[in-house]
């Protein structure tokens, strides 16, 4: 689970909301998925009954959010990972020098503080970001901003091949200040050799199914019956059909 935390510098990214959600699943065989959940999900969080799952992380934690998740997917998850606004900068600005990906469409959100022209291009720590926060602004909302994230950590890892699987040390060293995780550094450093030998050819980047709606006056995202189909067909580490 590789989750974005609202927390603003200084504050703890521990206990601030879980802003961007996603299970990264690796097949083995060069393959993978990056699936987002809408942080509106309206799902059971265990002590806490029904509630936008972005406030798993707020109310109780790493272990009720990742407990929320398990219970929510059943999927066989290792771990998680959390960095917060600052961390996310610095590790796609400072880190990886800046990520190359498609800009789908101009975005003018000044709300996530971010203004970007549609086509291929190098985006730095503050406008990987924005792309990132942007919602208010584009077509579909919560579930665009998830899939738009997705499309980042994709940017990353392609980041990461071009400097070769020999940087892997370096770049876990330098990310280290800037992560929570509960993961082993021998966990992360397989996990990190077998994302850069995917083949983003294989690798799908979806969003779990939802429509927006009300709960309790708030407007939340209600996932679709389908997503139970997502979760099976993660289980393995991709969606792609045996």
């Amino acid at each position: 689970a590789v989750v974005g935390s609202d927390a603003r510098p200084g504050q703890n990214v521990s206990r601030s909301r879980a802003d961007s959600i996603h299970f990264v699943g690796l097949d083995g065989d060069g393959g993978g998925a990056v699936v987002g959940l809408p942080r509106d999900s309206f799902v059971a969080i265990p002590g806490y009954g029904r509630r936008k799952v972005t406030t798993s992380l707020s109310l109780g934690g790493p272990d009720v959010m990742f407990a929320a998740f398990e219970e929510l997917t059943g999927l066989p998850l290792e771990g998680y990972v959390i960095t917060g606004f600052a961390g996310f900068e610095s590790l796609l600005g400072e880190v990886l020098g800046g990520v190359s990906l498609e800009v789908p469409f101009a975005i003018n959100d000044r709300w996530a503080h971010v203004s970007l022209s549609a086509g291929s291009q190098i985006l730095n720590g503050a406008q990987a970001l924005g792309f990132a926060r942007a919602r208010k602004t584009v077509p579909g909302g919560d579930l665009t901003r998830s899939a738009h994230q997705g499309v980042i950590l994709l940017a990353a890892v392609s980041a990461v091949q071009e400097m070769g699987i020999s940087a892997i040390p370096m770049l876990m060293e330098a990310s280290e200040p800037h992560l929570t995780t509960d993961l082993t550094p021998e966990q992360l450093l397989t996990f990190s050799a077998m994302a850069v030998s995917t083949d983003h050819e294989q690798v799908e980047n979806e969003v779990a199914p939802g429509s927006p709606g009300s709960a309790g006056g708030a407007s939340v995202v209600f996932l679709h019956d389908s997503v139970t189909e997502l979760w099976e067909d993660l289980a393995d580490g991709s969606l792609e059909e045996d």
